[in-house]
């Protein structure tokens, strides 16, 4: 009688993967008994995976970046090696593969799926700075030393505020150009009616909001005062209307309150730390050389650091690890962040149990927890957030609570868009503060790392008794009796591992 086709093959299969362990194969005989591998050269693949390590001497749970780059010769076959693992090795760590993993799939976008190239408009909104009148080209040295054209000193701007100072006269000019299309001569020294004319033009030819007209006419401010263009009047003709559009942004916009008022009623500041579990658990469910999983675990670390100790999102994007956060042996991470707004220090220390967790979690992906100490090795000076050099992209935050907390359930075309933001829940955090311990502010200071304890009043709320601070007080009991961690899927990642308290 002769066997079925899988039998005989599977029955062969041990003499083609000597070097694979024998619970191994005899997973892969079982399942090639049933039906054929889910992709194939799988079973070369894992014999090429196993040989490798055995030349190297590691055992399955030290697989180097390294080895899979060289078993993974094309992308299929990485793809093979990458799904006989997860269904017959379980035990075998995938995060080191996800470098190369990221690399297949580019070459894949880069060679099938490139668009092709469209036309882009230019970004250029304002006139280029030859084109701008002579005494505006003369005076643009003076942003770049520091000057003293009526007495008190101007320091040189910083290169994103030149950049942004230079866009705001370049539109400026632009506008003379729009308003002698419309039959008006405007000349081009700084007066009421040239400021008028700029006013008109933002409002009416390019639409902008009335903060954005507020922040352009702020930065004609910067530029006229360093070259020394200004007189008394055209002074208080831009300073009165940079006033009036602040003002007219206050009742249009609607503004921090209008924003808590919605976050509170639909949710509690308890739910960013739930999400932050939730992110971790669903993350565990994922192949850890995904960019799925990562970017869950990003989600996961930046909530946690965020309602603990308040960061900013751009001190966070940038913050190291060996630097600006610590592990100490015993499993506690310390915080050690200075902001790039003030260039204070934060002292916060140790980090609640439930961050340290979320941090090993990130660090560790799908390795054993024994690895912690080597890998925190391997990620000296890498950014905390992608494991490498690479930044995230600067507003990645505020998307991310945006999409995981929506304010309106239809927001209509008339409908303020009301966007929960990290400034918004250091708001929370620093109202909390106030309720619980009002004699603590120095606690805010530090936390948001202010040179200055009146800087806290920019965070002050009228919902100091609302449901989501009281929320935020019993989360914070529940965070130091080490409860909020208690995730039986991160209970898993972490082999029940936790920090010690």
């Amino acid at each position: 009688m002769t066997l079925p086709s899988r039998t005989r093959r599977a029955d062969a299969l041990p003499k083609r993967l000597p070097d694979v362990p024998p619970v191994v194969v005899a997973g892969m005989q079982d399942y090639l008994r049933a039906q054929d591998f889910p992709a194939r050269g799988m079973a070369a693949a894992m014999q090429d995976f196993y040989a490798r390590l055995q030349a190297a001497g590691l055992p399955p749970e030290l697989v180097t970046p390294e080895i899979y780059d060289a078993v993974g010769t094309s992308r299929s076959r990485l793809r093979a090696l990458l799904a006989g693992l997860r269904a017959f090795a379980p035990e075998v760590p995938l995060a080191p593969a996800a470098e190369a993993t990221r690399r297949w799939d580019a070459w894949l976008n880069a060679r099938y799926n490139a668009k092709p190239r469209k036309p882009r408009a230019s970004q250029l909104n304002g006139l280029p700075v030859a084109e701008w009148p002579e005494a505006w080209q003369a005076a643009l040295p003076t942003l770049d030393r520091t000057v003293r054209p009526y007495g008190n000193p101007l320091r040189p701007l910083e290169p994103k505020t030149r950049a942004a100072v230079v866009s705001a006269v370049g539109l400026l000019a632009v506008s003379r150009t729009w308003a002698e299309g419309q039959g008006v001569s405007c000349p081009d020294t700084p007066s009421p009616y040239l400021f008028e004319v700029f006013e008109r033009y933002l409002l009416l030819e390019r639409e902008v909001s009335y903060r954005t007209g507020s922040d352009y006419f702020e930065r004609l401010r910067m530029f006229f005062l360093r070259a020394g263009l200004l007189d008394r009047d055209s002074l208080a003709a831009l300073e009165e209307i940079t006033g009036a559009l602040t003002e007219a942004a206050g009742d249009e916009e609607p503004g921090k309150r209008a924003t808590l008022h919605a976050f509170r009623r639909r949710f509690q500041l308890g739910d960013v730390l739930h999400r932050a579990m939730d992110a971790e658990a669903e993350a565990s469910l994922l192949p850890a050389y995904t960019t799925s999983a990562l970017r869950l675990r990003q989600t996961a670390v930046a909530y946690a650091l965020l309602v603990n100790t308040g960061d900013r999102q751009g001190d966070l994007r940038h913050a190291r690890i060996g630097h600006e956060l610590v592990r100490d042996t015993d499993g506690i991470w310390r915080h050690d962040l200075r902001q790039g707004k003030t260039g204070g220090r934060k002292e916060m220390e140790a980090l609640w149990p439930g961050t340290c967790a979320l941090l090993d979690a990130h660090v560790l992906a799908d390795r054993p927890a024994w690895r912690i100490e080597d890998r925190m090795a391997e990620l000296e000076d890498m950014n905390l957030l992608t494991l490498s050099d690479a930044v995230l992209h600067k507003n990645f935050l505020n998307r991310r609570l945006e999409a995981d907390f929506q304010l309106c359930d239809e927001p209509g075309a008339d409908a303020p868009r009301a966007k929960l933001t990290g400034h918004l829940i250091r708001t929370l955090i620093v109202d909390a503060i106030r309720r619980s311990r009002p004699d603590a502010l120095w606690a805010a200071q530090h936390m948001l790392g202010h040179t200055e304890r009146t800087m806290q009043e920019t965070y002050r709320t009228d919902f100091i008794e609302t449901a989501a601070v009281q929320a935020m007080d019993r989360r914070l009991e529940e965070v130091e009796n080490s409860n909020w961690l208690s995730n039986p899927a991160l209970d898993s990642q972490l082999g029940g591992r936790r920090c010690p308290s």
